[in-house]
C-alpha cells in the first residue's frame, strides 16, 4: 500500500516501528562495546538465528548469547562498533533491515583503526515486548585484519 493511502494513525505507527528498530540497531553495537551481553541478548527473539561473517551460527537467544560470549573472550575489550545508514522496511508485524557497520580496534601502537566494514542483513519480528531481531547475517565487505 502506498504511503499516501495510509491514515495518519498508520503513518505514525510506521514511523514509530522504524524508530524502534533503528534504535535496536544502534543499541546492538553499543551493548557489544559495553560487553553487556545480557542486555544485548534481549534484542533477539527467543527463536532468533545469527549467522556471523566467520561462518559461526547459533539459533535461540541463549545460544546466540553463548556464541558471542565465546567470541568476546578471544577479542580485546577496546573494540568500537559503528552502526550507520540503516534501511528499514516494515511490513505489518515483520520488518527487514540492512545496516552498514564498521569495527575499530586499538592496535599495538596505541592508535585505533577501522579494521573492517560490512553489513548486517536482518529480519525483525514484533513481539509483545517490542521489535526483536529474528534473523541476522553479517557480511564483511572490506577485508578484515583478523577476527578470532
Amino acid at each position: 500500500m502506498s504511503r499516501s493511502r495510509l491514515s495518519l494513525e498508520e503513518r505514525v505507527r510506521l514511523l514509530e516501528d522504524r524508530e524502534e528498530i533503528r534504535q535496536s540497531l544502534i543499541d546492538y553495537g553499543e551493548l557489544l562495546d559495553a560487553r553487556d551481553l545480557d542486555a544485548w541478548a534481549e534484542l533477539w527473539a527467543e527463536d532468533g538465528e545469527f549467522e556471523m561473517s566467520t561462518g559461526r551460527t547459533a539459533r535461540g537467544r541463549a545460544a546466540i548469547r553463548e556464541m558471542l560470549a565465546a567470541v568476546m573472550e578471544k577479542n580485546p575489550p577496546a573494540v568500537v562498533h559503528m552502526e550507520m545508514n540503516p534501511r528499514i522496511t516494515v511490513d505489518g508485524d515483520t520488518a527487514r533491515s540492512t545496516m552498514l557497520y564498521g569495527v575499530g580496534r586499538t592496535q599495538d601502537d596505541g592508535l585505533t583503526r577501522v579494521i573492517w566494514f560490512g553489513h548486517h542483513h536482518s529480519r525483525h519480528v514484533r513481539t509483545p515486548d517490542g521489535w526483536r531481531i529474528h534473523y541476522r547475517r553479517n557480511t564483511v565487505d572490506l577485508p578484515e585484519t583478523g577476527h578470532p
